[in-house]
């Protein structure tokens, strides 16, 4: 695939053409590179300058939420962007740190430490997590977790195992977004509270601890962190809201609060602040982020735990899926909207080597970002340049700015974090969901109450075995459709779509929704039975009460296989066995529309000689025609005339406006036969001179009591 067609005049194409085309493959930066012009170029620059803008104090914030010193976060945007601006897809995509693999690093890391490997262990408290005691050794297993997540998702993306993540239900992966966005921003609410709440990845404990110790409130971080919550509100509504005079605010608001609060804490004693210089050094502030130290981030592959790497694993199994999930969504969101192409795989490649590489250079995991993306995009950013400036400015924030950050307040972070995923719990998307389909709105509260009562990790577990079973159940359920023909046609159409049709006497047309496989064979075979033994009696019924004439059994069921893309040899047995059965019981099967790759099944495993290749047709009106003339062919017409004569007599009885309605239908039935046996191009039997058709109305009750499934 990736060596493409070969040049004109060879059968393959050469050495150098399958590495140039792989290396093409692998970094598209050597394809967007080439075509940088001067504008795209001043638009990259401008649009990676305000992410940059952004992800400084973002990072910082996300890596307290995964336990992580604030450095780590910084370091995790600067890397991991330089790595994917050479072999992403997504040219408005932007990688680093997010809130969610951040929750899911810290849920799933901070109980790996023993009491051998990180020194205090045994005398903490039950409230003071691993990671505030031993910060370089739980660092250490972040750093491996990005390792492992770099090699699944390169792994996969080498088997091209991107379409998995299509096996997530949306409703499902909706509620638990929105019920991990409330776990996270309860983990921020000890910084604007101003007193220690133990992190939970269960709600009820974390508002446990929450209104126990209620009495403790800081009444000055309190209101500051309220007040920079509330200015970032303000500042995103206003952008929303002025798009063109103020959209500035909604990528510079996180930075202007800080700078403020900043300035701020810089000259108030109670955050150890005497005019940008520290009151009292020595005093550990716990109000402020304290020092952040300067330079590239140190090498750290020679430090990886590689004795961990079975308990960490699940966490990085975890960080994966839901990172990848959510890149690919936003990755396809931004393509489509600025036409041009995703490569799923590519994407997993791209996102494992960002990840693996950053491992060694005290990263943990990342992937794409929501806010920051949608921001990129807004600016303008024409290629993956722009992430590459980002990284840049991060680099520069490193190296000479991080002394300005001593004096950052905790309280005005989480804010950043609070107002950032407030956004991600999507009432709307419930409610519509409740309008749209109940099924769906159970599945999403499902995730949502699961999340929220049962933890990060079980809810994973749970929200794919739910998306699992989603299809399962869709897959094992195929629609089955009763056709009937449309007057004045040769087009059969589902009976529940249109209003008025023909159902053709005898004759039962019927849709297979969905290829046949072990799995649906059983209900697809039930369901035929029950169609042919109750269909027309339940017609009987409809025409009793509204005056009607008795329908005949059904003779013949012709099985109109369009969506019947494949077949095993399960479907091939009971089709076989249905097979014999209706014929014992007088019914044939005809089929339509089978595919050629169908057509091969059956015909290598004897199905179709054992059928007869004459009961297969290439549309529904053939098949049909074909029934009628066999039925014909075996009784001489008589049964048609019969039919006629009884329909009369009871014309006779039923007053003239049935009998208009009848009469009509029997007006319509030769020039129905005349058409079928002109498309037959074969002589009509000497004593069968006319088709008996049923038109109907349809009833507020369809004959099987409502059951059919609706194609549209």
């Amino acid at each position: 695939e990736i060596a493409g067609p070969p040049e004109k005049g060879r059968k393959n194409p050469s050495l150098k053409t399958v590495l140039n085309r792989a290396l093409h493959s692998l970094f598209p930066v050597l394809t967007w590179g080439p075509k940088t012009t001067l504008a795209t170029f001043r638009a990259d620059l401008i649009a990676g300058l305000t992410v940059g803008v952004m992800i400084i104090p973002q990072s910082m914030s996300y890596a307290a939420i995964a336990g992580l010193d604030y450095k780590y976060g910084m370091y995790s945007s600067l890397v991991p962007l330089i790595v994917y601006a050479f072999t992403g897809t997504s040219r408005q995509l932007a990688v680093g740190p997010v809130a969610m693999i951040s929750l899911l690093v810290e849920v799933g890391l901070k109980d790996v430490l023993t009491e051998t490997e990180c020194p205090g262990y045994a005398e903490r408290t039950s409230d003071v997590p691993t990671y505030d005691i031993c910060p370089d050794e739980y660092a250490e297993l972040a750093f491996m977790t990005s390792f492992l997540v770099g090699v699944i998702q390169f792994g996969a993306g080498l088997l091209r195992l991107g379409f998995l993540v299509s096996f997530l239900a949306h409703p499902v992966v909706s509620g638990f977004t929105s019920g991990a966005a409330i776990i996270i921003g309860l983990s921020q609410i000890q910084y604007i509270m101003g007193y220690k709440i133990p992190k939970s990845q269960f709600v009820y404990e974390t508002l446990e601890n929450l209104f126990k110790d209620i009495d403790k409130i800081d009444k000055v971080t309190f209101l500051m962190g309220m007040t920079w919550w509330f200015l970032l509100v303000v500042a995103r509504q206003l952008a929303m809201k002025f798009p063109k005079r103020l959209g500035w605010l909604r990528p510079c608001g996180p930075l202007i609060v800080c700078v403020l609060a900043i300035m701020i804490s810089a000259n108030w004693d109670t955050f150890n602040g005497c005019t940008f210089a520290v009151c009292d050094g020595s005093k550990k502030n716990d109000l402020i982020v304290g020092g952040i130290p300067s330079g590239f981030p140190a090498f750290t592959g020679a430090s990886l735990k590689w004795e961990k790497v079975g308990q960490v694993l699940p966490t990085a199994l975890q960080a994966s899926l839901i990172g990848f999930m959510e890149s690919i969504a936003i990755a396809k969101s931004l393509a489509a909207k600025h036409q041009y192409t995703i490569l799923p795989t590519q994407e997993l490649l791209a996102l494992g080597l960002s990840n693996g590489l950053g491992s060694l250079f005290s990263c943990y995991p990342t992937t794409g970002s929501f806010s920051r993306s949608a921001v990129n995009n807004m600016v303008g950013a024409k290629t993956n340049l722009a992430g590459f400036v980002t990284a840049l400015l991060m680099l520069l924030t490193l190296l000479v700015l991080t002394d300005y950050f001593y004096f950052l307040p905790k309280y005005c972070l989480a804010a950043i974090v609070i107002s950032s995923v407030t956004n991600l719990v999507d009432i709307k998307e419930a409610k519509y969901l409740w309008r749209v389909k109940r099924s769906d709105f159970c599945l999403w509260i499902g995730a949502f109450l699961g999340t929220l009562l049962l933890g990060i990790q079980l809810s994973i577990a749970l929200s794919v075995a739910a998306s699992l079973l989603v299809v399962i159940y869709e897959s094992v359920r195929p629609q089955i459709t009763v056709l009937w023909r449309l007057p004045g046609t040769e087009i059969y159409r589902n009976i529940k779509q249109d209003s008025v049709g023909h159902f053709v006497d005898g004759v039962l047309i019927v849709r297979v929704g969905a290829s046949m496989y072990f799995a649906n064979v059983a209900f697809i075979r039930d369901r035929l039975k029950d169609l042919v033994n109750d269909f027309y009696e339940s017609g009987e019924e409809n025409d009793a009460e509204e005056g009607g004439y008795t329908k005949s059994k059904v003779n013949y069921i012709v099985l109109e296989c369009t969506a019947v893309i494949t077949l095993d040899s399960a479907a091939v047995h009971m089709i076989e066995g249905l097979h014999r059965e209706f014929k014992a019981r007088g019914v044939r099967v005809a089929f339509a529309t089978v595919g050629n790759r169908v057509e091969k099944v059956l015909r290598r495993a004897g199905a179709l000689e054992a059928i007869g290749a004459h009961w297969f047709h290439p549309s529904v009106h053939a098949a049909v025609t074909h029934c009628v003339r066999h039925r014909m062919g075996q009784t001489g017409g008589d049964d048609v005339t019969e039919s006629l004569v009884a329909a009369n007599l009871e014309l006779e009885t039923r007053g003239a406006a049935r009998s208009e309605k009848l009469a009509a239908a029997e007006e319509e039935a030769p020039a129905q036969l005349a058409a079928m046996q002109a498309e037959t191009q074969q002589p009509p039997p000497e004593e069968a001179t006319e088709l008996s058709t049923i038109e109907l109305e349809p009833a507020a009750d369809k004959p099987d009591g409502g059951n059919w499934q609706h194609t549209d």
